[in-house]
């Protein structure tokens, strides 16, 4: 099941694939998988430390024990939440137990998904350039990211330190993996890269929309696959698998009709990229949500996302947002499957996630996740304000994380040239282009009408 897990990433690459000029798509290629070896190699040799290298403290049993040493505020030994980790460094977590291993490998695969979705997305970067921001995103940026809400970092200590429901409710990784990177890609695209409007619509070839069809349903899969063979799953309020699958996928055959509707009623053809990303937001939108609500609620949101996602492909793409760009599509998807917890949540699963109501609930005995609506259950708008601010927080990390030190380039190398520039002086006019062939000061009287 593990192996599977690997199909995430591949399957978000074929959909990144699959909209892209056939030239672009082999730079993408190459940006894409240089920029997932640089990530990977930084996520083993530090980045690990950065996300859980404190887990040892929460988690039970003897596999972590390893791992306890945490960066917070104050002198607790066990403190309520903690910035980041400070245990398993440079691969030790390799050899400090199975279980420490087998989580190292685990989060291997989310690592390669978010670098996968800086590379292609980083339109006109060299390999190298990507791999070079992805050291940044793999080493440090999202591996706080995870400690903040998978580590028992701050983020999924809200509900204790600020009584806002349960705290960020992330478990699939929509808002930790696909918010957090596509915040840093716009970061990465802001000063470095020119909004272009949009070019003409033009069909791809027949090939790539088929890659893109199997691309979805591996990356649906994978991702399935990913979250059902969790290590920490033991130290959380058990999830029903056949909930979340049957729910995940609702919501995607929901985005899927919604973005076909859409583009019949309005384009009146079919437009199969668009369904395809559809079927892709719809994956990263529901699957946060799906073992904490109903069929009917799942597939009703996924419904709502796919009519939603042409508008919002087509606000980004009158932005100036390239095909290639398009990525920052499913930077907006993680936030939204983020809130999808906040709006959809029921009560019936989740009880004591986060340390938080284990027995009781505002009230209700074993009432687990719950949202604004409640759909029968008391309404919690704290979840929602929760699942608000840890979208914002993790994009907006990303953003400025990745964004600061290339803003910074930028006005470095802009600097560089203007002075050299200035050093070199105004240039002269060639012989070629002077109205005197032979050069020098024109004739007595001026030159001559033509």
């Amino acid at each position: 099941m593990e192996g599977l897990s690997w199909l995430w990433p591949i399957g978000l690459m074929a959909v990144l694939w699959a909209g892209m000029p056939e030239e672009e798509a082999r730079r993408a290629l190459a940006r894409g998988l240089t920029a997932g070896v640089a990530a990977l190699t930084m996520w083993g040799m530090v980045g690990f430390a950065w996300a859980f290298g404190g887990i040892g403290l929460w988690a039970e049993g003897p596999g972590f024990q390893a791992l306890r040493r945490v960066y917070t505020l104050g002198a607790d030994p066990r403190p309520l939440w903690s910035l980041l980790g400070l245990s398993g460094f440079l691969f030790r977590a390799v050899d400090m137990s199975p279980a420490v291993a087998a989580l190292w490998l685990h989060h291997a695969p989310a690592v390669l998904t978010a670098a996968i979705l800086l590379g292609f997305g980083l339109e006109g970067w060299s390999p190298i350039a990507a791999a070079l921001a992805s050291i940044g995103l793999g080493g440090f940026v999202l591996p706080l990211g995870m400690h903040w809400v998978w580590g028992n970092g701050w983020l999924s200590r809200l509900g204790l330190t600020l009584n806002l429901g349960h705290g960020v409710v992330d478990p699939a990784g929509a808002g930790v993996v696909l918010a957090l990177s596509g915040g840093a890609l716009l970061g990465l695209l802001l000063p470095w890269s020119r909004r272009q409007p949009s070019p003409e619509r033009v069909f791809p070839p027949v090939h790539l929309p088929l890659l893109g069809a199997w691309g979805s349903l591996l990356f649906g899969i994978g991702w399935i696959s990913w979250w059902m063979v969790d290590p920490l799953a033991a130290t959380r309020p058990a999830l029903d698998p056949a909930l979340l699958a049957r729910n995940a996928w609702l919501g995607v055959l929901g985005a899927t009709l919604g973005a076909g509707l859409y583009t019949a009623l309005v384009a009146r053809e079919a437009d199969s990229l668009m369904i395809l990303r559809a079927m892709a937001v719809g994956w990263i939108t529901g699957i946060s949500a799906a073992p904490f609500t109903g069929p009917w609620l799942a597939w009703g949101w996924g419904f709502l996302i796919g009519l939603g996602t042409p508008a919002l492909i087509y606000g980004l793409r009158r932005w100036g947002v390239t095909p290639q760009s398009l990525a920052l599509l499913y930077g907006i998807a993680g936030i939204l499957g983020l809130l999808g917890v906040g709006f959809l949540a029921d009560g019936r699963a989740g009880a004591g996630w986060n340390e938080v109501g284990r027995e009781t609930f505002m009230g209700v005995p074993n009432l687990g996740v719950v949202g604004v609506p409640g759909w029968g259950r008391p309404a919690d708008p704290g979840q929602l304000t929760a699942q608000g601010v840890g979208g914002i927080v993790l994009s907006l990390w990303g953003f400025l994380a990745m964004g600061g030190p290339a803003a910074l380039i930028r006005w470095g190398w802009t600097q560089w040239r203007r002075r050299r520039e200035k050093a070199a002086g105004p240039a002269e006019p060639s012989p070629a282009s002077s109205p005197n062939p032979e050069g020098g000061k024109p004739p007595e009287g001026g030159f001559p009408d033509p």
